[in-house]
């Protein structure tokens, strides 16, 4: 983590390749990058880039990657990714509802990291057609979040 940004993963959490497929890799990502007309080594901050690389990856018609490859620290990481139950952290979960549409409910990662006003930012901006469920109650803190990271009693 980031002393400035406690959120920034982008040295945690990424697949580890051999020299050639870091060369090979970083060819991909520049294809990436040309393709979305963004900087796709930005996505490093929550995104495993290198996983969804050698795990052969792409992403959907609306943009989004899939979730396999998503960080603890992704505002929408869930139980989907290979880094759900990893350190203690937890994911939430997608759920398609025929009548309205797909609908996420955050874990305690997701809240604790980002908390419920945060969240619910990210959707209306990133995913306004999905359904944030949140439960009811008072959210963790990111101190709660850091807290336990570093096995630091309240």
């Amino acid at each position: 983590m980031s002393d400035a940004d406690p959120r920034d993963y982008s040295g945690r959490y990424n697949t580890v390749l051999s020299p050639e497929q870091e060369t090979r890799y970083q060819q991909w990502l520049q294809l990436q990058s040309a393709l979305s007309r963004r900087d796709m080594g930005r996505d490093n901050y929550d995104y495993d880039m290198r996983g969804a690389f050698l795990g052969g990856a792409g992403q959907a018609g609306n943009g989004h990657w899939p979730d396999t490859y998503k960080k603890p620290n992704h505002p929408s990481f869930s139980d989907q990714s290979q880094y759900h139950g990893v350190d203690g952290n937890t994911g939430g979960a997608w759920v398609q509802d025929p009548q309205q549409g797909w609908q996420f409910t955050p874990g305690p990662t997701n809240l604790q990291m980002h908390g419920p006003q945060r969240l619910q930012e990210y959707f209306q901006q990133t995913d306004p057609d999905v359904r944030l469920v949140l439960p009811p109650g008072p959210a963790p803190t990111m101190q709660d979040y850091v807290r336990q990271q570093l096995a630091v009693p309240p």
